[in-house]
């Protein structure tokens, strides 16, 4: 036989298999694709699923100063809780841990002012007024003592108040709080001051009319470990603050980890983070002498952290600032974590034993 008479029959089937194989490989690159987007674009409402099925509501209060309070309250199934969110969160940051907080606790998560549905009170944002207004808000909502946990900037608020109105609180887990990095002296080499307060202070300043959140996106300090991406995130948050400036900002192709970080920017009053960069927020605020005046039992959490080569604290506290903290806390421990700052949502499970833990009031 030539090999004119030869036919190629063994390379149609490979070619059609290989063919079959690449559509296969697409097709699978595209589900997992779609996979990934609709996890993006959708882990909010399963989240606010989830909590509305553990029996939470969301409500309001007006304070005998006439500040409104949003808040979440879940069902009287133990003794209280009040959660307190973080510097641009709000309540539903928590919506990892409030189902199962909801079995043994009767929770309250607020918004703090200049936060989500709550009232914003510019020339109020300091801690004297906002503790003033959660002792208000335990004393005619909650009505019993109550464990605090506050997150952030949420956990010098939560010292306050227990400093302030220890009657009210029963025990305090303060979840990687700036202490002593918040001072007038520190706070400009804090990564909250680069990332949030000097973007906010300068977005006032410059285009106070305009959408901080896009503003936000584009000042933030770290926009820039996106590398060459970095124009595509923020013409894509442009065009959909554009489009939806109503709707919090959702990257479809960021995972929610980084979303989170930025979905309740849209009912944030900026000022409210100027305070921090004018050190009104913190003014006369003695964190050592409040420290020493919590007597209920507490937790320390502390997060990672790292110095940067700019000398920015990426983080809440220093090694030295947590081992100050507990040493100031007559009655505490510390809980060292390798997480980020965003401890409840990272480790949620090991967030509800603590909280368990000072029930007892006997943290270990």
């Amino acid at each position: 036989m030539t090999s004119a008479n030869v036919r190629p029959c063994t390379l149609r089937p490979a070619l059609k298999i290989a063919g079959a194989t690449l559509t296969s490989v697409a097709g699978i690159a595209g589900t997992a694709l779609g996979l990934y987007a609709w996890n993006n674009i959708t882990f909010a409402k399963r989240d606010r699923q989830a909590v509305t099925a553990a029996g939470f509501t969301e409500q309001t209060h007006s304070l005998p100063s006439g500040t409104v309070i949003n808040y979440a309250e879940g069902p009287r199934n133990g003794p209280a809780v009040l959660l307190i969110h973080a510097q641009s969160s709000a309540w539903e940051s928590y919506s990892p841990v409030l189902p199962k907080l909801a079995r043994d606790f009767h929770v309250y998560a607020i918004n703090v002012v200049g936060h989500g549905s709550s009232d914003r009170t510019p020339g109020r944002y300091d801690i004297h007024a906002i503790g003033a207004d959660v002792v208000a808000f335990m004393a005619e909502v909650i009505d019993e003592p109550a464990i605090l946990s506050g997150h952030s900037s949420g956990g010098l608020i939560a010292a306050w108040v227990a400093a302030d109105a220890p009657e009210r609180v029963s025990a305090v887990l303060f979840e990687d709080p700036p202490f002593f990095s918040t001072d007038a002296n520190r706070m400009p080499q804090q990564f909250n001051f680069v990332d949030l307060a000097r973007p906010a202070h300068e977005f006032l300043a410059h285009d106070a009319e305009g959408d901080f959140v896009s503003w936000y996106i584009e000042h933030n300090a770290w926009i820039h470990y996106f590398g060459r991406g970095k124009d595509n995130v923020v013409k894509f948050a442009r065009n959909y603050r554009r489009k939806h400036p109503n709707r919090p900002l959702n990257f479809w192709f960021l995972p929610p980890s980084l979303n989170k970080s930025v979905r309740y920017m849209h009912e944030f009053d900026p000022r409210f983070a100027d305070a921090f960069y004018t050190f009104e927020w913190q003014a006369d605020f003695d964190q050592q002498k409040t420290l020493e005046a919590i007597h209920a039992p507490s937790i320390l959490i502390h997060a990672n952290w790292n110095i940067s080569g700019e000398g920015i604290l990426e983080g809440a506290m220093t090694d030295d600032d947590a081992a100050r903290v507990c040493a100031a806390l007559p009655n505490s421990r510390l809980e060292r974590v390798d997480t980020g700052h965003g401890f409840h949502d990272a480790d949620p499970q090991l967030f509800v034993d603590l909280m368990h833990e000072l029930r007892t009031n006997r943290p270990r």
